[in-house]
């Protein structure tokens, strides 16, 4: 399947700030907030669309999560989030041993309809998208930065895949899950070390220091998820006995697969895998590289963006 395109999804303009909705029979969707541009690898994890009696109450949720997060955006305004993941990616994917890849790209139109046509005019023998999000939780005091990844072989003459599901039945989408050849869900999570009571407490936190600690935790997501993709396409975590059981959130516990100083690493029980960062540990980098290597400026030029 190779060489390998890769299309970097990143719909989103800005870091925003995740809510929980009205309607909580809505499933998997209650933990999503608002997520801009879902698509087919957001669908699955955010359930249908929130029920018309429902719309009202969230959009007023949504904007006073906005309004509340709009300092934290002031403090990223110099970032550039689109380049730095797309070069981190970039890195991390080229040191993996015999994987050809022929160009990666960040695409801010991240939809079915959009995939598709990309996968179609795509010449390599197999595509991969990874739609990446970063938002506030909901209480403020934890920042998530996630990459779902999907690769599909777009070879005409194969016996599975998209390219041959996509020939013999017309009606089926090109890139349906079940032609995926490679999965993944990789979750980042660096939450404040003394979060407060209220969520202006945890935002006050976050902007202290011109943001020290929230540039910090964005520069750590960008390079433990792409870190950790590039060694999931090597399956390097598959073969890992659990070192013990941990609550992941609401009662669910992961397997851990390893504990370090910059954070812990655990496996869902959907197979996803979850890293819990040290901010501590981020923001002690962050303080030691910030002078050499100082976020990348939002005017810069090279936007890797189609």
């Amino acid at each position: 399947m190779q060489p390998v395109e890769v299309k970097v999804g990143i719909a989103q303009p800005e870091l925003y700030a995740a809510f929980i909705p009205s309607n909580f029979g809505m499933g998997a969707a209650t933990a999503c907030g608002v997520i801009p541009g879902i698509g087919i690898l957001l669908a699955a994890a955010c359930g249908g669309a929130f029920g018309a009696a429902d719309a009202s109450v969230n959009a007023e949720r949504a904007k006073t999560a906005d309004e509340m997060i709009r300092p934290l955006k002031d403090q990223l305004v110099d970032v550039n989030f689109d380049q730095q993941m797309h070069i981190s990616l970039q890195q991390s994917l080229a040191s993996v041993p015999d994987m050809q890849i022929d160009g990666i790209a960040v695409t801010k139109t991240v939809n079915d309809k959009a995939y598709t046509e990309l996968f179609k005019a795509s010449k390599s023998n197999a595509v991969m998208f990874v739609n990446v999000d970063y938002h506030l939780m909901a209480d403020f005091s934890t920042l998530e930065l996630s990459a779902r990844g999907l690769l599909f072989p777009n070879q005409t003459n194969a016996t599975t895949g998209a390219g041959s599901a996509a020939a013999g039945n017309a009606n089926e989408s090109a890139l349906a899950l079940k032609n995926a050849s490679y999965r993944s869900s990789i979750f980042y999570r660096a939450k404040l070390l003394t979060p407060g009571q209220e969520a202006g407490q945890n935002i006050a936190a976050w902007q202290a220091d011109n943001g020290r600690l929230l540039h910090a935790a964005l520069n750590d997501g960008i390079e433990q998820t792409s870190r950790l993709l590039s060694e999931n396409l090597q399956r390097k975590h598959d073969t890992k006995e659990p070192a013990a059981k941990e609550d992941i959130g609401q009662g669910v516990l992961g397997d851990l697969i390893w504990r370090g100083d910059a954070g812990s690493l655990l496996r869902t029980p959907t197979g996803a895998l979850l890293f819990n960062a040290n901010l501590a540990a981020a923001a002690t980098k962050f303080d030691a590289t910030r002078a050499a290597l100082p976020p990348i400026s939002a005017s810069a030029s090279g936007e890797p963006s189609e």
